[in-house]
Formats: structure tokens, sequence, C-alpha cells
């Protein structure tokens, strides 16, 4: 019997990255997965890849920022699995730039895409666990949510945010047996913030966590027996010293 067998899990962010990394983890599992990201050619590329594993695998192309996204998925998982198990907040973006270089249209873009769009998702998903006294939420936060970086002060703004919604909600929802976990992964070796700070070289030669590191990171969180809970997660590579 696979880990997650009959579990129904939405990604968000899902189309590339930790996202697609955590979407393939958990088919291998035996997750059924609705997958949302802007990217909608990439997005039917994640779930042709989670159906040849085996799961069952639908899909959402829509802006995380915008609420409605959060409906239509939240909708779509319900008609197409009657229900939501897991819920990973893992939309977002990141800008390497000091504060004087930052617009306010960096700032709230950046603030909407990484924390608006988790509240969105969560405020969606929750009536559904909430109805079964059953569910586990994962934020992806960052390391940068826990110790702010020189350059990214909007980043880390929108990231000890995550940090903050995930430490409430694990007090107000815990006695209703939703679980929540803040996941702060240092950084990854994706295309996140390529062209934005990063050069695909650098992040090619860099030894930052795999997308394959952090489904299996998620896949702890998600397989912890009924009396316990993983509330904070901090991962690291063992190729760079931080």
């Amino acid at each position: 019997m696979n880990k997650l067998d009959g579990k129904v899990a939405i990604i968000t962010g899902a189309s590339s990255g930790f996202g697609r990394g955590t979407a393939l983890a958990f088919a291998k599992e035996g997750c059924n997965l609705v997958l949302t990201a802007r990217r909608e050619e990439r997005l039917q590329a994640v779930v042709a890849a989670c159906e040849q594993l085996g799961a069952k695998s639908v899909y959402y192309a829509g802006d995380a920022i915008k609420e409605q996204t959060a409906i239509e998925t939240v909708k779509l998982a319900i008609a197409t699995f009657g229900k939501v198990d897991i819920l990973i907040n893992n939309a977002g973006i990141g800008r390497t730039l000091s504060l004087t270089e930052t617009t306010m249209e960096d700032y709230d873009l950046i603030m909407n895409s990484n924390v608006r769009s988790a509240f969105s998702f969560t405020k969606n998903t929750v009536p559904d666990m909430l109805k079964r006294n059953d569910g586990q939420i994962i934020m992806v936060s960052s390391v940068t949510g826990i110790i702010g970086h020189a350059n990214e002060t909007a980043y880390s703004c929108s990231k000890f945010a995550l940090r903050g919604f995930g430490q409430a909600l694990d007090k107000e929802l815990l006695d209703q047996g939703i679980r929540t976990c803040v996941f702060c992964p240092h950084a990854g070796a994706t295309e996140f913030e390529v062209g934005y700070g990063r050069t695909a070289e650098s992040v090619a030669e860099s030894g930052f966590l795999t997308p394959e590191d952090v489904g299996q990171a998620l896949l702890s969180v998600c397989t912890q027996p009924k009396h316990s809970r993983i509330v904070e997660l901090r991962l690291a590579s063992n190729n760079v010293n931080y």
C-alpha cells in the first residue's frame, strides 16, 4: 500500500520547481492531485507525468493572486475527488533587490504572490477540512522567513508573514483536527529567481536543494501518525554550508 493512497492534495505553484517535485513525490505514493499554476502547458506536462506514475491528477490554470483561482481549484477538487486532505501553499516569487531598488509595485507583487495567495487558498480549503475534522496545511516559507536576508527585504517580509500565518493556524485549527506545518527550505536548484538576481549557470553549480529533496521532505510531513505533527521544518542541502 502506498503512503498516500486515497488522499487528495492541492498543490499551488505546481508547474515547476518545488511544486512539481512535490507533485511527483506524492504521485508515487498514490495521492490524488489537484495542481494549479499560471502556465497551462507546463501544468499539463506535470499532470501527464503524475498520471504515468499511477496518480489521478487534474489541474486548474490561473493566477494564485486572484481569489477566484482558489475558489475554482477547490471546486475542482471537490467535484473530482469529493474532498481535500492536504493543501500545500507553494506558489510564490522572489526578487533580489535592495530596499531602495524595490518599488512599491515590486513589494505588492511579492506580498500578493506569496502571502495573499496562501491566505486565499487556505480560507477556501479549510471549510471542507472542518467538515471532516481532518486535514494537513503546509505553508512554504523559507529560511529567509527565519533570518532576514539583505537585498531581499520584501521577500523576507513575505516569508516571515507566512510563518506567522502558519503559527496562528496551528493554534486556531489543531483542536479541530487540522494540522499546520511551516516549511522553511534553503535555496533551491530551480528556476526560481533566475533573471531576478540569479543566473541559470550559478544555480546549476550551486548544490542547492533539488525538487526531489523537497518532495520527500513534504511527504514526511503528510505521513506523520495521527498523534503527532511537524510544526516547522527547516531543510538544507549537505552541499551548502550555511
